[in-house]
């Protein structure tokens, strides 16, 4: 359960502030990255504006009479939502912050329970704070009921049997002592049975929870969500090795009724009165969410949802105030939930599991234990999701890898075969892995492969290669399987059953199984992780064209296209972003290609290859007829496609000379179109390395005698740039990040633009 640690305070805690705007009359602002970015900013100098001199924030006039065990459990959400941001702990506010944590006594179940969120958040930065998260941990564990619950206060001993108790009180309690658990501190077994006992006992008959049996005699969404959270607690403490082999059990019949109660009344968090507090239950569908992996609740999307509408709420002054609480939230602990959804919901996904016809989810916490392993190793919050074969595949490009696992045959029909290929050309990545004897996946996913990328087979890849050795040293094993188009893998596959050693959490007997994960992440990503939500792949844009241009792929030999997607990309952001159309063909033979001015001709590919004389002459009567070429090695000429850079040279010397091909400055007519100059361009870390600190384009060009470009030419990769993805091994111009193209993007835009209106280079 992937960073299932979060919050979820009692509404008794906090009381609004009485300065707060009412952030309701604020106009809608629509959902994007850049906006929560801007939200989250605002945020967190709310909080710093709220920040005591002591360290602390806030006290609360109507809770309990002890003000400093208020403070406790107000400072730890304040601090636990700046931790998870980003701040570290020797960052002096928050260095006084918990210094005043750790120096003043709680016993509130609350405070408690969010100050263990703050100490595991912190030790993550330094190991010295793991002493504290211990000694609330033990005070939790010695505070639980002989039912599994857990009244207001935990002061080390177990209550009386008729002691006040809630399941708000208890699913915190749960929450405090599951971040130990996660921080190494250890939590004895017959703590986890005791608490899913408490809540499959007061689980009522349609599936849901209520605040407590003296108080509810009805389920509602904030106590489902409570409920369903602690219930994924206790299943990742109690019950890894019962999905060990295949076929077994899978179903928790309590956590089946929660989700599907949760799934049915979803939309009951988004709607006042009751206690539907929208913060507390916003927390809660984050918590619930990244503990299933589920990307939806029911149709919805919830991080979309949730933060489309926290957007709408924030105040002016950066802080959010909960509309639907009874005025019993303050603004800086409404502030802390609102942060914590926003950055926890969004931190990066890894991995999407594929759920499919057939036995897709024998080990339902194999992602979940892989990608808090991951988080660890590349001290980065990483994350996984479900996702299914009904929704659009745009909706799947929150993760760079595709996972399918299964041990019997895999089953596609030929449209989600064709999603699957859309994914992959788009710039995603399956890997697949073989659970058990796993004879008939090891059949079936080979067959699903051979349909989706013929020309592509799946081979068996040298102990030399960079998968092995590109993040841990892995000595050839597990044996991989790779598809690759020349620039990088399409497919991974592996038949050992790395799915087993993830869900029963062998990472010190079977570190191979997660070290081939973590290489395979860092060579699909470079490292570089993009927010949940963040698609490369732009939609299509609505604008009038002011201009249109032909850009046309020269067929040969050498894996002409092995992006085929990678132009329609760019004219996407092209017409978004200039309005400027790009008519795509190809790929065709030289001599049939279109003829005038305002033509592109692309020569790419990963492979040696020739052209006969008859296109040789076409080509070269293509460009001067006013057409311009532009030769670029897909992948880079450092990476595989070192033969078809070689081939290209030899072409352009057998047509236009030897050493014709001239540096091109960046004083060029070309780098110089009004509000596109490009003086300088990122490049991908291989090519920096390559090319040392080069700031501007490395393009090459042939000259007409009268001054007009002829010819372009890139050592670096422009193909993969263009799809927008970032990929160990690939030597060229960065990507971007998102949809907002990058330098790749930039150069070719530019090589459009004149070519539809040329002039001397």
């Amino acid at each position: 359960m992937d960073r299932i640690a979060t919050l979820a305070i009692f509404l008794s805690l906090l009381v609004f502030g009485s300065g707060a705007q009412a952030a309701d009359k604020n106009p809608p602002v629509v959902y994007s990255d850049r906006a929560v970015d801007q939200a989250i900013e605002k945020g967190i100098a709310y909080l710093w504006s709220q920040q005591a001199p002591d360290g602390s924030w806030g006290a609360v006039p109507e809770g309990p009479k002890n003000k400093g065990e208020t403070n406790v459990g107000a400072t730890a959400i304040c601090a636990y939502a700046l931790l998870e941001n980003g701040i570290s702990p020797q960052d002096k506010r928050l260095a006084k912050a918990l210094d005043f944590l750790s120096k003043t006594p709680g016993e509130s179940t609350y405070g408690i329970g969010l100050r263990a969120c703050a100490w595991e958040a912190a030790t993550r930065y330094d190991p010295k704070f793991r002493r504290y998260l211990a000694a609330d941990v033990r005070l939790l564990v010695n505070s639980i009921s002989r039912q599994g619950r857990y009244g207001y206060l935990s002061r080390g001993q177990t209550p009386a049997a008729n002691a006040s108790w809630s399941n708000s009180r208890t699913q915190y309690g749960n929450l405090g002592v599951w971040v130990g658990a996660r921080g190494d501190v250890e939590v004895p077994t017959g703590y986890w049975q005791l608490a899913m006992n408490h809540w499959i006992k007061d689980q009522k008959s349609d599936g849901g929870w209520g605040y407590n049996r003296e108080h509810d005699d009805y389920s509602h969404i904030s106590m489902t969500l409570a409920g369903v959270a602690s219930l994924y607690v206790c299943l990742d403490n109690l019950y890894a090795a019962r999905f060990a082999n295949c076929r077994a059990n899978t179903e928790i019949p309590a956590l089946d009724k929660g989700m599907a109660w949760l799934e049915k009344n979803f939309l009951d968090a988004f709607k006042s009165g009751g206690r539907n507090w929208l913060l507390y239950s916003l927390y809660g569908i984050e918590r619930v969410a990244l503990a299933s992996g589920y990307k939806y609740f029911g149709e919805h999307d919830w991080y979309k949802l949730g933060a489309t509408k926290l957007l709408g709420l924030q105040a002016k002054n950066g802080s959010w105030v909960d509309p639907y609480s009874m005025k019993l939230f303050g603004p800086h602990v409404s502030t802390g939930y609102a942060l914590l959804f926003l950055v926890r919901g969004r931190h990066t996904v890894v991995f999407n599991k594929l759920q499919y016809d057939g036995d897709w989810n024998n080990r339902p916490r194999d992602m979940a234990t892989l990608t808090r392993w991951l988080s660890r190793t590349f001290e980065a919050t990483l994350n996984w999701q479900i996702i299914n074969l009904k929704v659009p595949v745009s909706e799947w490009h929150d993760a760079p890898i595709l996972y399918l696992a299964g041990d019997e045959t895999p089953k596609f029909t030929d449209e989600q075969i064709d999603k699957l290929r859309q994914y992959v050309l788009q710039g995603g990545t399956l890997f697949s892995v073989s659970e058990c004897s796993g004879h008939g996946f090891r059949k079936g996913i080979r067959e699903l492969y051979q349909k989706l990328f013929p020309e592509y087979p799946l081979t068996a890849i040298p102990p030399d290669h960079p998968l092995y050795s590109v993040h841990f040293k892995i000595p050839g094993r597990p044996a991989m399987f790779v598809a690759s188009n020349g620039i990088r893998p399409l497919v991974v596959h592996v038949d050992d059953d790395l799915a087993r050693h993830w869900q029963l959490d062998l990472s010190a007997t079977q570190k191979n199984s997660f070290e081939t994960a973590a290489n395979l992440v860092m060579y699909i990503t470079d490292k570089r992780f993009r927010h949940r939500g963040v698609s490369p792949w732009p939609e299509k844009p609505s604008v009038k064209p002011e201009r249109t241009v032909k850009l046309t792929v020269v067929q040969h030999e050498g894996n002409c296209n092995p992006e085929p997607l990678a132009h329609e990309r760019f004219a996407r952001l092209l017409l978004k972003n200039t309005k400027t159309a790009l008519e795509i063909s190809g790929p065709v033979p030289a001599d049939q290609l279109p003829g005038g001015a305002a033509s592109v001709a692309v020569l790419t590919g990963t492979r040696a290859f020739a052209l006969p004389a008859q296109q040789k002459a076409a080509l070269k009567a293509f460009v001067e007829g006013g057409g311009l070429l532009v030769v670029s090695a897909a992948g880079g000429s450092a990476g595989e496609a070192k033969d078809f850079d070689a081939s290209a040279r030899k072409l352009l010397d057998e047509l236009f000379g030897a050493d014709k091909l001239r540096a091109l400055a960046t004083t060029s007519p070309l780098f110089q179109i009004k509000g596109m100059e490009i003086e300088s361009v990122k490049y991908r870390p291989m090519t920096r390395r390559k090319l040392g600190g080069m700031k501007g384009p490395n393009l090459r060009a042939v000259m007409a005698d009268d001054g007009r470009i002829l010819v372009l030419y890139s050592s670096e990769d422009l193909t993969a740039g263009l799809v927008g993805y970032p990929a160990y091994g690939v030597d060229g111009y960065d990507p971007g990040e998102g949809d907002e193209g990058g330098s790749a993007y930039e150069i070719m835009r530019n090589i459009v633009l004149f070519a539809a209106k040329p002039a001397k280079g």
